[in-house]
């Protein structure tokens, strides 16, 4: 069983059947949650945590006031990611079309101004020349406007905040979605507030005990929902795995445990446990897969938190055990530095890895790492992009393997290419025979 090794990733838990949301569109599930079937988790958490001001709506204000302060770059990329969308829109979407025209202009007069502020060769010269004993002085920044000190007008804030809306309201709105994406992504809202534990800012844990136990509140109701949609039937995909191998996920959910048991590894932890902070002990939660959320949130969670005392060490903080997507992985517990070392072990003694649904993603640098360090062995990546030039030069970074060096093939009737021992092959989870890609 060991020269076998199966990596799923997030895409493998959006496979029809299943439909969990990708981490850039999960904010807004969890807040459409919260404000219907979830109620009673948000009441839970809210009582649990006296005096806390968070909201997923409030912080769509939050979210476009820090819109100036943000890099050139970090801007423009937000509005390819738009000018992608509108590209893409289907016939009849010429609202959303006019929409997206509007944020790209709105962006680009913005990009445009920091862009014209940067301090060019020619005046850098004359100020050296004008001042040539203290010019180094004078010429403290590489701008001679102070772009993070803008404040936007209403029609901008107005603007993008009315979109942003539309994105956590339950209508399918393209470049809402786009915009959301960056600017309402909760794993960087979870990276910002998980910070506090490190730098004791109370309002930040606060922040992140709701925003963590809202996530997995949200994550378990919908991990049911597909159990239940399927009771008796296979599950998609994780149903038809073959039973003798060894698999790494970096998803949440129970799916894969529940059908490979203990040859499996969480590399970022799963629904099924949390974490007392002050101890750092890893504790079960017992039937997960049964679990009503707010219920264990009341009797279980609650006598477990203390966030009332003014000092930080009298305080008790549990949280879920699902690891903030950070590149510097933090250490929940002991049990996650043996998860990582067992997973680096299972890569550099397997002969065949299958790679499915993962985009090898700068935030998972750490496991990217693992897969790095251990180039000897035969390796097949199943993703839709998998042959894209944007995907050729994330494997180059990963295993340093130019572009040119790809060769085209096919893999089972599909489509792919390789170079050495690895193979792209551009389709999804569902699309794939996970035995036959073993045996191939």
């Amino acid at each position: 069983m060991g020269d076998k090794l199966l990596i799923l990733g997030a895409g493998v838990d959006r496979t029809t059947g299943i439909d969990f949301p990708l981490a850039n569109t999960l904010l807004a599930d969890v807040t459409r949650y919260l404000d219907g079937p979830g109620k009673s988790v948000d009441e839970a958490l809210r009582a649990m945590l006296p005096g806390l001001r968070f909201s997923f709506n409030n912080m769509i204000a939050r979210a476009v006031d820090k819109i100036a302060t943000r890099d050139t770059h970090e801007q423009k990329a937000m509005v390819q990611r738009v000018q992608e969308v509108i590209k893409n829109l289907p016939p009849g979407k010429e609202n959303v079309h006019k929409h997206g025209e509007l944020i790209i202009r709105l962006f680009n007069k913005l990009a445009s101004i920091a862009e014209q502020s940067y301090l060019d060769d020619e005046t850098e010269a004359l100020i050296r020349e004008v001042f040539p004993v203290d010019a180094d002085d004078l010429i403290d920044s590489d701008s001679i406007l102070d772009i993070h000190k803008l404040s936007l007008s209403d029609t901008f804030k107005t603007v993008l905040k009315r979109t942003l809306k539309i994105g956590l309201s339950g209508d399918r709105h393209e470049v809402a979605a786009a915009l959301g994406a960056d600017m309402l992504n909760i794993e960087n809202l979870l990276i910002e507030k998980f910070l506090g534990f490190y730098n004791d800012k109370p309002s930040d844990i606060k922040n992140y005990l709701y925003i963590s136990w809202s996530l997995w509140a949200y994550l378990v109701a919908k991990q049911k929902e597909v159990i239940c949609t399927h009771s008796g039937k296979l599950l998609p995909f994780y149903g038809t795995l073959p039973k003798d191998l060894r698999a790494i996920t970096l998803n949440y959910t129970a799916f894969l445990q529940q059908h490979l048991g203990d040859s499996t590894v969480y590399f970022h932890g799963g629904l099924a446990d949390y974490v007392r902070m002050d101890t750092r002990d890893l504790l079960p939660i017992e039937n997960i897969l049964d679990c009503d959320p707010a219920t264990f949130i009341r009797e279980i969670i609650a006598p477990n938190v203390d966030v009332v005392s003014e000092d930080l060490r009298q305080q008790k903080h549990v949280i879920p055990a699902l690891v903030p997507p950070l590149k510097l992985k933090p250490i929940l517990s002991h049990r996650y530095i043996e998860l990582w070392g067992k997973a680096s072990e299972w890569v550099r003694n397997a002969q065949h890895i299958v790679v499915i649904g993962y985009s090898f993603n700068n935030a998972d640098e750490h496991f990217n790492d693992i897969l790095r360090s251990h180039p000897n062995s035969k390796i097949d990546i199943v993703v839709p992009e998998a042959t894209s030039e944007y995907f050729l030069s994330r494997m180059e970074k990963i295993f340093g393997t130019a572009a040119a060096q790809y060769s085209k093939v096919t893999v089972n009737g599909h489509n792919a290419l390789q170079a050495k021992k690895v193979r792209l092959i551009g389709v999804t989870a569902a699309e794939v025979d996970v035995m036959k890609l073993f045996g191939a």
